[in-house]
């Protein structure tokens, strides 16, 4: 059994071994993140709104909405991401472009995470830490996605991979504090990496370094600052204090006392346990498949986590302080931003805490730790992954065969098929002039080519119909599947039928699409009952 392990032992500390396992791992990541790679737009607002921006950066608009009516500033996403969508666009790119660079920037995560882990754990706990980060089903979920967390995490893990350099080197310093400025300003979630920085700066007593560095700070925050609030925007951001709205999408709603912030961070906290990291860890949630068991490995990696975080935070380094000033961001962020989207940038430290803790067991008991042990922790965490990365690689190149054959929308939900069906008539029977409500006007105006609004939420018929005809509204797109519609938009629509026309339907039954024509004057006109 020694001279088993010795063997084993040998094998794994060789060089070339370790590279080759290093490069299997990332080009693994990138065989399937191609495996995944989705040509068709997502149906999310946010793909649509960084695409719409970098829109209106490539054509001299400035960084304005251009969706809307009248093309305000945009006030809620930093501009790195748009910006180099513009930059892309300029270069002849298009949207299996702008996706191409998602897949980039989720194999340079990969690769920075790995320099990371092993500066930390060794060449055998780097790896075994990078490969469930390399097949994780979340991180290769958004490696096809026009959105900017993948360039997020990438410039947050070169930031901490550079930070572990940085003591006694002002290029790494330079490199980390770069990146982390970089990482802010493609998602306001980077604020925490921000933070970690002048922190662990300032603990060391590192004056002049904090000074020097909290100068492109305080011009990169301010002047973004300033630009939200020159735009008025009504949603919250990163460190702006607006995460103690109640809703920060209603922020007519208030503010939560005390009680309800510590009942919204004990949820989340939950909700990340128990929900969100087992289905980043495996893909599934708990109830199908294979919960149980990736709810238990979640557990546990918490734990051995939570271990490791606690021997190593007395050290003070940027690490561990991003670690707990992120969770903490998170937690206390309202419950309506609750994604796995927000875990995907702590995802890959749990794990390396995980393998630190692993290591620390040992210690702790005096034990000889087997050679086989780390790349153990690797495999089976790797197993969590296999299945959901193994069932979507299937379902994806089923929608491939019908991308391929014409069919775009084949694997689109029907409501929103409906959806996208009705924006193309828009876009093939409108004038280019033309004014359309609909429930996300960022994703109508990329498959219709017009400008339009999302109606108010009330279901008072006057205020309804005056905010139509303040904004100039031409047309009304009842589609998709957001209860708003029906809650809203179908009462005030049956209740003054002479103002709508239809113009075109589509969609079964219990779920029907319409495109009506508004008229600011009387004319006689029916729609059909729908649902």
């Amino acid at each position: 059994m020694v001279a088993g392990e010795e063997r084993l032992k040998r094998v794994l500390t060789t060089t070339r071994v370790r590279w080759a396992g290093f490069a299997g791992l990332v080009a693994l990541h990138v065989v399937l993140a191609a495996l995944l790679f989705d040509p068709k737009p997502f149906v999310g607002g946010d793909n649509a709104g960084y695409m719409i921006l970098a829109e209106s950066i490539e054509s001299g608009q400035g960084y304005r909405d251009i969706e809307l009516p009248d093309s305000p500033r945009h006030g809620r996403f930093p501009p790195l991401y748009p910006a180099v969508l513009a930059v892309a666009g300029m270069l002849g790119g298009g949207l299996i472009a702008f996706k191409t660079l998602s897949m980039i920037c989720t194999t340079l995560a990969v690769v920075f995470f790995f320099g990371l882990a092993r500066r930390r754990l060794g060449w055998e706990g780097g790896l075994a830490a990078a490969a469930p980060v390399a097949l994780s089903p979340v991180l290769l979920y958004y490696s096809h996605w026009v959105l900017a967390d993948a360039l997020f995490v990438a410039l947050t893990l070169l930031a901490l991979c550079a930070s572990e350099r940085s003591e006694g080197s002002l290029r790494w310093l330079a490199l980390s504090v770069g990146a982390a400025l970089l990482a802010f300003l493609a998602s306001a979630p980077g604020l925490p990496l921000i933070l970690a920085l002048l922190i662990a700066m300032a603990w060391r007593k590192s004056w002049r370094r904090l000074a020097e560095t909290a100068v492109p700070v305080a011009l990169t925050l301010g002047g973004w600052w300033l630009w939200v609030g020159l735009a008025g925007s009504r949603v919250a951001v990163a460190g702006s204090g607006n995460f103690l709205l109640a809703d920060p999408f209603a922020p007519e709603l208030g503010y939560v006392g005390p009680g309800e912030l510590l009942a919204r961070t004990v949820n989340n906290v939950r909700a990340y346990s128990a929900d969100v990291l087992p289905q980043s860890l495996a893909g599934v949630s708990p109830g199908g498949g294979l919960s149980l068991i990736a709810l238990f490995a979640a557990l546990l990696l918490l734990a051995l986590a939570m271990v490791a975080w606690v021997r190593e935070v007395r050290r003070v380094r940027v690490l561990e302080l991003f670690a707990v000033l992120y969770a903490g961001a998170i937690f206390v962020w309202p419950s309506v931003w609750l994604d796995r989207r927000l875990l995907l940038p702590l995802l890959p430290i749990l794990i390396l805490y995980a393998v630190t803790g692993v290591i620390w067991c040992f210690d702790f008991l005096r034990a000889r730790r087997p050679a086989w042990v780390l790349p153990a922790v690797g495999v089976v965490l790797v197993f969590l992954t296999v299945s959901d990365n193994v069932r979507r690689v299937a379902y994806n190149q089923r929608c491939i065969k019908f991308y391929r054959q014409g069919d775009h929308l084949a694997c689109y939900p029907p409501p929103w098929r409906a959806f996208v069906q009705t924006a193309h008539w828009v876009r093939d029977n409108t004038p280019a002039d033309a004014v359309v409500v609909s429930q996300d006007p960022r994703l109508y105006y990329l498959f219709s080519e017009r400008r339009g609004t999302m109606f108010p939420l009330t279901s008072d018929d006057a205020t309804m119909l005056a905010f139509f005809d303040e904004t100039g509204v031409d047309y009304v797109a009842l589609a998709g599947p957001s209860p708003a519609n029906y809650r809203y938009l179908v009462p005030v629509i049956r209740s003054v039928t002479e103002r709508f026309i239809v113009e075109h339907a589509i969609g079964e039954e219990t779920m029907p699409a319409y495109v009506l024509r508004y008229m600011p004057e009387t004319v006689d006109a029916n729609i059909p009952e729908g649902r």
